[in-house]
């Protein structure tokens, strides 16, 4: 696992822009507001999208270089997520548990909270989440014993999760004013569940090996960033385990390219291209 240069390097870039994110989104919430709480122009509103459109930019570069390298995801599910070894073991099981840590916290410090209800119920789509991201890797290793409807149904665990903490994030700030407040967060859940979308579909038949990659590094970086907002101590260790999640399959999606003849690939370009041509009525 940690052979693997390139899935190395990939991860170093991710963290590396989560960690600019937090300084720049710390600074942006530090000094684009005046003494009343309202907020100012500041160029870090600036440098926050500037950064974000950067990070996008490079991790498109990094799925394309793959592609150019004649590297390709397998769509099946098994083959793309294959993850076998004690040390992959650990980790998904360790950011399992951190997922579930984050969720029984929140559960228990949430009951001053005007939205404490919505809190509850997401800290228990947190737990399936943090149960399910381990789960699902396992089933990866066994496709002669993993059953379709497990592995369908431990990738639709954390769309809903996410879907929970939009509708929460959506009644915590419905009468907030202030949208510099909560963008970043509600940009980052959007990129969180179209990852995870994303891994499902690959259990679901529907694979797309460079959107899934390039949405498990966003939403990676962004996870990162949002730590530097204020919010409940719970949600703050839910966030540090989704970046960790998506970190890891896409360390694992990296790991598992594949070679791709070049008489293949020209010839799948070739059948694309025919498919473009509408011929008329």
């Amino acid at each position: 696992m940690l052979k693997d240069s390139k899935s190395l390097e990939v991860s170093c870039y991710v963290l590396g822009a989560g960690a600019f994110g937090v300084f720049f989104r710390w600074m942006q919430l530090q000094l684009a507001y005046n003494a009343e709480g309202l907020p100012d122009r500041s160029v870090w509103n600036f440098f926050i999208i500037l950064l974000i459109a950067v990070a996008a930019g490079i991790f498109w570069y990094f799925v394309r270089r793959n592609e150019k390298a004649g590297l390709s995801l397998p769509g099946d599910f098994f083959a793309a997520l294959r993850n076998p070894g004690k040390l992959y073991a650990a980790f998904r099981w360790l950011i399992g548990l951190v997922m579930i840590a984050g969720s029984v916290l929140l559960f228990f410090t949430c009951e001053v909270d005007m939205n404490a209800d919505f809190l509850r119920v997401l800290s228990g789509f947190g737990v399936l989440t943090g149960l399910s991201f381990p789960l699902l890797l396992v089933c990866a290793n066994k496709p002669h014993v993993s059953k379709n409807g497990t592995i369908t149904l431990l990738s639709f665990l954390p769309l809903l999760f996410f879907c929970v903490w939009l509708l929460t994030s959506y009644k915590q700030n419905s009468i907030n004013p202030v949208g510099w407040d909560y963008a970043v967060e509600i940009l980052t859940l959007i990129v969180d569940m179209m990852a995870f979308f994303r891994i499902a579909g690959f259990a679901y038949g529907v694979p797309d090996g460079k959107k899934s990659m390039f949405l498990c590094m966003l939403g990676a970086m962004l996870s990162i960033t949002c730590l530097a907002d204020n919010r409940l101590l719970g949600q703050q260790v839910m966030f540090f385990a989704i970046a960790l999640m998506l970190t890891m399959y896409n360390w694992i999606m990296l790991a598992n390219l594949t070679s791709v003849p070049k008489d293949v690939s020209s010839a799948a370009e070739e059948d694309d291209e025919e498919a473009e041509i509408v011929e008329p009525v």
